[in-house]
């Protein structure tokens, strides 16, 4: 059994009785906001002294499946969902790219069963990067504005080539996945989410690069982000506009991934009107 405790937080979770794996795995109160045969997510609210902070815990049961082993041995992360999650929260971090905030985490595997679970803290005024987008850079722009949308391509630009550096894949790398919130002094922070599916690849990494640009270039609002707004993330991704000439098959790779991703949407939007 692993089992991990974000000492920040020992204390509040020990005055909520959660102290140890089993506490984690039977807590009951909380508002259900998914279940599945195999995974629950719960919303938590936890009193420390006079003040309420919410948590979400979200937790893994199941028989492990051959696929499951194959997947944890070729991603370079283990086997549980649980502990899979939290050790790219942390790889994440290593790598300069803040994600979510782990207060406690555990796996227990026995045979072919496997439970585990997360608890992540809130985010609170972060939204995600597409509704930001909408929201603050609705043409026509101001020369302020204009700057500050080069800023924040610039700096999601460099989150997507430490991720990559560092060997990791996000396979889910929509705008919808990256928060944003200001700062008080002008600044900006930023998170990156939903990182159940992130791997590690030895082999074949164009392709899950690829897809997570992609990923990225379709998600981003149309009437927002410009074509050249578009060729000046990919500048800033490749390091300057020499490499991004050298790097123009790639590129071409991910417009063409970008418009089979377009498709596929299409398609299911209009399977959904039909139903």
């Amino acid at each position: 059994m692993w089992f991990y405790l974000n000492d920040s937080y020992r204390e509040r979770l020990r005055q909520n009785g959660l102290k140890e794996f089993d506490d984690f795995m039977t807590f009951s109160s909380g508002t259900v906001l998914k279940r599945l045969p195999s995974r629950t997510i719960i919303k938590i609210e936890l009193l420390n002294g006079e003040k309420m902070a919410t948590f979400f815990l979200k937790r893994h049961k199941g028989t492990v499946k051959p696929f499951e082993m194959l997947r944890a041995l070729f991603s370079g992360f283990s086997l549980s969902w649980g502990r899979k999650e939290w050790e790219v929260i942390e790889a994440f971090r290593r790598c300069g790219i803040p994600a979510l905030t782990p207060v406690a985490a555990g796996e227990k595997i026995s045979l072919f069963r496997q439970e585990s679970f997360l608890m992540t803290e809130e985010l609170i005024g972060f939204q995600s990067l597409d509704t930001f987008l909408r929201n603050y850079f609705s043409p026509p722009l101001a020369p302020e504005k204009m700057l500050e949308k080069r800023a924040i391509i610039k700096e999601v630009a460099e989150t997507a080539k430490k991720m990559h550096q560092a060997g990791l894949n996000h396979r889910d790398f929509y705008c919808c996945h990256i928060f944003i919130r200001r700062t008080e002094d002008g600044q900006r922070e930023w998170r990156v989410l939903d990182l159940q599916r992130v791997d590690r690849r030895r082999w074949l990494r164009n392709r899950w690069i690829i897809k997570d640009l992609a990923a990225l270039n379709y998600s981003a609002p149309d009437r927002i982000i410009t074509k050249t707004d578009r060729l000046r993330f990919l500048v800033h991704y490749m390091d300057g506009i020499n490499r991004a000439r050298q790097n123009r098959f790639l590129i071409r790779q991910v417009m063409r991934k970008t418009r089979k991703i377009n498709r596929h949407d299409q398609k299911l939007q209009a399977r959904k009107l039909k139903a």
